[in-house]
């Protein structure tokens, strides 16, 4: 069966054309200070999460050590960020008195030992999501190692800034979708 060939008329969606999607991507960080923090990075697995973020980018930002347990892997991340230093563990790591703050880009099974770990050692930490993969035990151990040692912990959302999911958000920003009610992605 064939359907006959409709004449729609091509509309554009008001506001989606006017917003340019990737304006954000070419436009460099600001400095917040004359200081930078000396951040370790550890794991570049399957996402590469641990470049991904751009802290080798940021002008307040050293990355002063990378680690990761393949020693390719540490290889290919310590190029990625252009870092010297590095190691084949996250034990060892944090040990390194220089280190301010360390980002968990590991395999999630491991994200609440390895910032407990981190923390323990005095390092604030960011992290990959999920905080957390399958104990409450975990996280009620992770939430109390924040208090007692007074640092900071921040769990990073590993997609909303992905280029498709930031073109998406803009362009829902600029009307082009009308009002949602439901939506899923992938």
């Amino acid at each position: 069966m064939t359907f006959p060939k409709q004449d729609i008329p091509q509309t554009e969606i008001q506001g989606f054309n006017e917003t340019d999607s990737t304006s954000r991507q070419d436009k460099t960080w600001q400095p917040v200070s004359d200081r930078k923090i000396r951040v370790g990075i550890a794991g570049y697995g399957v996402c590469h999460f641990g470049a991904s973020f751009g802290f080798q980018h940021h002008p307040n930002v050293e990355v002063a050590a990378v680690c990761d347990i393949s020693p390719e892997r540490c290889a290919e991340l310590a190029a990625a960020c252009a870092c010297q230093k590095t190691y084949l563990s996250l034990e060892e790591m944090v040990k390194d008195q220089s280190l301010e703050a360390i980002f968990l880009g590991t395999d999630a099974p491991n994200h609440a030992r390895h910032a407990i770990l981190c923390l323990n050692h005095g390092k604030h930490v960011a992290c990959a999501v999920p905080a957390v993969f399958g104990s409450l035990e975990d996280a009620d151990q992770l939430y109390e190692t924040v208090k007692t040692t007074g640092l900071e912990y921040m769990m990073f959302e590993t997609s909303s800034y992905h280029s498709a999911c930031y073109a998406m958000r803009t362009a829902y920003e600029a009307g082009a979708f009308g009002k949602i009610i439901y939506s899923e992605g992938q």
